[in-house]
């Protein structure tokens, strides 16, 4: 079963989203930054690789803090959210339009992409509203 990555960077703002660029699979949703584990790398070496990719940034990877399964294009997928640092004010944006920290709670009424939804509903323990970017 693919394996896919997301990264839980916390500030003092609260957490780290990133914005999809419009069209394409979930555009214009907020996700968590991270990405498909490639065949032969770990979970955190896969989050490390993303992070660079995606925010240009050098990262510290810590445990795992969530787990959810999701269906993208015909596959499950097992998502694993892992507690990340990186400097925010290093970040430069690659594959993503916009940048936010915001409070968990505050997140949840955002377009959230779905299995990013799910993660941060573990972290606040339950669901919180509408999943405007399920589509």
């Amino acid at each position: 079963m693919p394996v896919s990555t997301a990264a839980l960077i916390t500030t003092e703002r609260g957490v780290l989203l990133v914005k999809r660029r419009p069209g394409g699979d979930l555009g214009g949703c907020w996700e968590l930054p991270g990405g498909k584990v490639e065949p032969g790398e770990t979970i955190e070496g896969a989050l490390r690789r993303e992070l660079s990719e995606e925010l240009g940034v050098e990262s510290t990877v810590g445990e795992v803090v969530a787990t959810t399964r999701f269906v993208h294009a015909g596959k499950t997928f097992d998502l694993y959210a892992l507690s990340a640092a990186i400097d925010p004010a290093d970040v430069r944006l690659h594959e993503h339009d916009a940048l936010i920290e915001v409070p968990v709670s505050r997140a949840l009424s955002m377009d959230l992409a779905p299995s990013d939804r799910r993660i941060l509903e573990q972290l606040l323990g339950g669901e919180h509203g509408d999943d405007p970017c399920a589509r």
